[in-house]
């Protein structure tokens, strides 16, 4: 595209000039992070880790009658049946952190939940692969000798349990506010800012394509943005993995998660992408203002709407539908905190790069039609 790196290196100057709001890039994130370790400090311990009165195995998607099977360290060990959701009952009040929960829900791949804490932990969970062998074994009694059992799966819930509730909670917010907020005032000045000095009627007059001209403009905010995020992002997993090395409670709610590749791909993608939708947003509000403080105001309503669905995000009861991974900023929302609570699954994540594609194919689309309007042009 002709002429975009000239416009690139144009509007980076211009950004390089504006100090105070360059200095908010970087100063910003670190005091929102610092207010959301504060809130996460504050946060009480929920762990469930007071004394049983006795020791408990549920069993999921399968009918067990109520049996006290035996007993250990003079208290009752008994068999129960589970109703609920096992990802919402681990995380109840009545999961102590010594029982044991077993997944009959796919037979081909029973799961076992579990604290790797103690003795009677791990007691229970041997006992509950025992009755999962034995099972198979009363399933498969009549079959031949070559038929090869099925997967039991160990989930140590001590590996995931990194008190991140507040910290998934607060983190997409915190995240979301800043970034807005930052590009706003960036993105006004692109465009807007021309008119109100008077170059921007110079550059339309100039052999510069349109689409050179935008994506020149959106790429630089886009630029100074993603870098905020990182140093937002950055500085969090720094924090835990410190907190993890030296023995002491993360407050910053990464430690002990872990990601796969495929998911850093994905998280990048975001990034690149939600940097650029919101740069892109802001270019297009301010093709239609005058100058700088019309284009902020302007753009008041798109930050409200961002910070509203980060919001509601900190609501969210249970798991949410595969629905609500296409709802733009929401969706985003989402996916932090399912990373944070070890629930992230790649097809939702899929989705959500998937939607803010589409979404920012669109307003590109949006912006390059609304350069040849002609209220752009006075």
């Amino acid at each position: 595209m002709k002429g975009i790196g000239k416009i690139f290196l144009h509007e980076m100057k211009k950004i390089g000039k504006e100090k105070s709001l360059l200095f908010g890039f970087l100063i910003l994130p670190v005091i929102t992070l610092l207010f959301t370790v504060g809130v996460t400090l504050l946060q009480p311990n929920t762990t469930n880790t007071d004394e049983a009165d006795a020791y408990m195995m549920y069993f999921y998607g399968m009918d067990v009658e109520d049996l006290n099977v035996g007993m250990m360290e003079d208290k009752e060990i008994w068999i129960v049946s589970c109703e609920e959701e096992p990802d919402e009952f681990i995380d109840s009040s009545k999961f102590h952190h010594c029982d044991v929960l077993v997944d009959f829900s796919d037979i081909f791949n029973v799961k076992i939940y579990y604290f790797e804490s103690d003795a009677v932990s791990s007691y229970l969970r041997m006992s509950a692969e025992s009755f999962v062998r034995q099972s198979y074994e009363s399933l498969y009694k009549d079959m031949q000798k070559n038929v090869s059992f099925r997967e039991v799966e160990m989930e140590d819930l001590k590996k995931k349990d990194n008190s991140n509730l507040m910290i998934a909670m607060l983190l997409p917010y915190m995240l979301i506010l800043p970034l807005t907020a930052n590009i706003s005032n960036f993105a006004a000045d692109t465009v807007a800012g021309d008119k109100a000095r008077g170059t921007f009627y110079q550059v339309m007059l100039s052999p510069v394509p349109p689409l050179s001209l935008i994506m020149g403009k959106i790429l630089s905010v886009s630029l100074i943005s993603l870098f905020s995020s990182g140093v937002y992002i950055g500085l969090d997993v720094l924090g835990s993995r410190v907190c993890e090395a030296l023995h002491v409670k993360d407050a910053f709610g990464f430690s002990g998660v872990t990601v796969t590749v495929p998911q850093v791909l994905l998280i990048l993608l975001y990034a690149v992408l939600l940097c650029y939708l919101f740069s892109n947003l802001g270019v297009l509000i301010s093709l239609f203002c005058k100058d700088q403080n019309q284009a902020q105001v302007a753009q008041i309503p798109v930050t409200l709407m961002c910070t509203l669905a980060s919001m509601l995000s900190m609501f969210r009861l249970g798991i949410s539908p595969s629905s609500h991974y296409l709802i733009p900023v929401y969706n985003i929302c989402l996916i932090f905190q399912d990373l944070l609570n070890a629930r992230a699954k790649m097809n939702n994540m899929l989705l959500v790069a998937l939607s803010l594609l589409i979404l920012a194919v669109a307003v590109l689309v949006a912006t390059l039609l609304s350069y040849r309007n002609e209220r752009v042009r006075t």
